[in-house]
């Protein structure tokens, strides 16, 4: 009779990471990724909390990639800015060629184009979705579904940064 562990038959629910100040906000959008029982989502509310929580999933002694499949990140935070910790997160990743990028969801209650440009950087931002508050609970989680399950971060991030092109050559238009 083979030797099984209970915990190497259980599959882990894939790791959901919410950076947002707002503890309330926080708690609400972390229930309801939770909800699903399709992933589990940890909670920080600053960037320093949401490196902490990283180094804690880290793998290969941070040369793969992290435990953490997606990130929902505040764009407005106190103590550190989501686009400082998006600029930090990429560049550690850029240091090791066994990492992947982490795919990265704005949550903003801000649409500005400065914003969403750095969002899109195709070395800094990466971003595969830029949601602006409030948004539904249907647009959160077909996004996470669309990026955790169906594996289609870099198709979204594509299609963000086409939105944003055909918006700007709109916005040219006399």
């Amino acid at each position: 009779m083979p030797f099984f562990s209970s915990k190497s038959t259980i599959e882990e629910k894939p790791l959901i990471l919410v950076v947002e100040d707002n503890e309330l906000q926080s708690k609400l959008t972390a229930e309801l990724i939770n909800e699903t029982g399709l992933y589990r989502a940890l909670t920080a509310y600053n960037g320093y909390d949401a490196f902490e929580i990283l180094s804690m999933h880290q793998r290969g002694f941070d040369f793969l990639s992290n435990k953490i499949t997606c990130i929902l990140l505040d764009w407005q935070m106190p103590k550190m800015h989501g686009e400082k910790f998006l600029k930090l997160l990429r560049d550690k990743e850029n240091r090791s060629p066994f990492k992947r990028h982490i795919p990265v969801i704005i949550i903003s209650a801000y649409d500005d184009r400065e914003r969403r440009r750095i969002a899109e950087d195709p070395v800094l931002g990466l971003a595969s979705a830029y949601l602006q508050k409030p948004f539904s609970e249907d647009q959160l989680l077909n996004i996470l579904k669309r990026i955790v399950i169906n594996k289609e971060a870099e198709v979204l991030r594509e299609l963000l940064i086409e939105q944003r092109s055909r918006e700007t050559q709109e916005f040219k238009k006399p």
